[in-house]
């Protein structure tokens, strides 16, 4: 896959997304499937889902529930697996990132860590990079859990979603001023660049999705969630 070159982004389209998970938080697409996680504030619940992208309809869901841990992170589709985090629904909490089956949704494996972690994104082969409540602390992981690094966030992004494509780190969220879309250092975190989104929509606010050089966000819950979707000018 190509580098998203970051600039200008083009006038969205977007399709309705019908659900009852309430709060959205991640989105993953390729090119048959949208992959949503959320959070259903009125039952203590989190979920992931697979929507066929043909039909809309969803073809795989999976209660990603574990204790008092049910709020789930952003997701990332690589290495063959589908990785997130279910949390405990405050800040300086617990979690457990979870390694799952991308078409069952079924938990392959997981590993602990005594945060709330918010985002997600690996390339499937070396690292996990993830990032706290509020992105204020972020971790870097070997793929069955080891520790390898915990650094203060250098900017200002409230991170919400992210994705480790071809060596690039992209990064949706809110700062005070805008919901900007950012790519970051994946060494050091910084910000490298940025790219201004059309209009006065936050599609930044939750999740966000990088496939075939299109950005595609996911802003807004039921019962008014859709896909956006810009193609870079």
């Amino acid at each position: 896959m190509a580098a998203l070159l970051l600039g200008q982004a083009g006038e969205p389209e977007s399709w309705a997304i019908t659900h009852t998970h309430d709060h959205v938080q991640g989105l993953e697409v390729s090119q048959e499937w949208f992959w949503i996680s959320a959070v259903d504030r009125r039952t203590k619940t989190g979920w992931v889902w697979r929507v066929d992208r043909r039909t809309l309809r969803t073809a795989a869901e999976r209660d990603i529930t574990q204790g008092s841990l049910y709020h789930p992170g952003g997701l990332q589709v690589a290495g063959g697996s589908l990785w997130t985090a279910v949390a405990e629904y405050r800040a300086r909490s617990s979690s457990r990132v979870l390694e799952l089956d991308p078409m069952t949704l079924d938990e392959r494996r997981g590993f602990a860590v005594p945060d709330h972690i918010g985002s997600v994104a690996t390339d499937g082969r070396t690292f996990i990079l993830a990032a706290n409540w509020d992105a204020r602390q972020f971790y870097r992981w070997t793929l069955d859990g080891k520790t390898l690094e915990s650094r203060a966030n250098p900017g200002r992004l409230r991170i919400q979603d992210m994705k480790w494509i071809d060596g690039r780190l992209y990064a949706g969220g809110l700062t005070v001023e805008n919901c900007p879309l950012e790519e970051l250092d994946p060494r050091t975190f910084q910000s490298v660049r940025s790219i201004a989104l059309p209009g006065d929509l936050c599609y930044t606010h939750e999740g966000m999705a990088i496939y075939d050089r299109h950005m595609y966000f996911l802003p807004e819950d039921e019962p008014r969630t859709r896909v956006y979707r810009m193609r870079q000018r």
